[in-house]
């Protein structure tokens, strides 16, 4: 499998091959410039209308598969995303996360998102793509998802399962967290110039938190969206079992029964 990142210097022959690109910032930051022959999207498009929660997962594969279809992806060539570091909530993992779900084999995001693009010097531009639609056909991998009580049962059940809050540490003491959840905010996996820190920090810094390979590992942020950059993360890592948890603390604390650790 591809290793799930992309340079700027290895975009454009990537494009040339017939990659998808997707710009995940959505439309006001889009029309303000972005690579030429990316498409506009939104992971909220992606969403469950009819959920009582916000950041759960359409539960129609077929439909998200459609909208993919769309946008241009196809499952036989690869898909690239990018956001803008540090302001969208690592919105290119949630993408990653929902392509790997539905079954695409060659997912990968663009290491410093546009504004690497853009300090570079590299073309913008402003009129809009009208993607081709294509045909993608989805073929879930429900190893890489969890719902609720998927997370009771591991708190329940599974000794070996890790529980990631992928939040700010200050949202993890303030607000509480799920029981016995290890807090590694998403951010700190970022170098400061909002590339991906190099391999051997990676390993570290996740290892300092008690996530380590041989563990099921559960991220969950606020909506699912943060947690799947974690997600992305660690499978570029190579963790072999991962699992996010979409709906997240919205999700768990819309159950008063359920509780919450301070």
């Amino acid at each position: 499998m591809p290793s799930g990142l992309v340079s700027t210097e290895a975009l454009p022959g990537l494009l040339a091959d017939g990659a998808a690109l997707l710009d995940a910032r959505g439309m006001p930051a889009y029309v303000m410039g972005h690579i030429p022959g990316a498409v506009s999207t939104r992971w909220q498009d992606f969403v469950d209308p009819k959920a009582p929660v916000r950041g759960l997962l359409h539960p129609d594969s077929g439909e998200l598969a459609r909208r993919f279809g769309a946008l241009g992806v196809s499952g036989d060539r690869p898909v690239v995303v990018y956001s803008e570091p540090f302001e969208h909530w690592g919105a290119e993992g949630r993408f990653f996360w929902m392509l790997h779900y539905l079954g695409h084999d060659d997912v990968r995001v663009l290491d410093g998102g546009f504004p690497k693009w853009r300090r570079e010097g590299r073309d913008v531009a402003r009129m809009p793509t009208r993607p081709v639609p294509a045909d993608f056909g989805a073929a879930l991998r429900m190893e890489a998802f969890v719902d609720r009580e998927g997370v009771q049962a591991c708190l329940n059940e599974r000794p070996d399962a890790v529980i990631v809050d992928a939040r700010s540490g200050e949202e993890y003491r303030k607000e509480g967290h799920i029981p016995g959840a290890v807090n590694l905010p998403w951010i700190t996996l970022y170098a400061e110039d909002g590339t991906l820190r190099p391999e051997a920090e990676l390993r570290r810094i996740v290892a300092a938190a008690g996530i380590t390979p041989e563990r099921e590992v559960i991220p969950y942020c606020t909506g699912g969206v943060r947690s799947a950059w974690v997600f992305f993360v660690l499978h570029r890592l190579g963790f072999p079992r991962l699992r996010n948890y979409d709906g997240s603390w919205w999700d768990w604390t819309a159950d008063p029964a359920l509780p919450v650790e301070r």
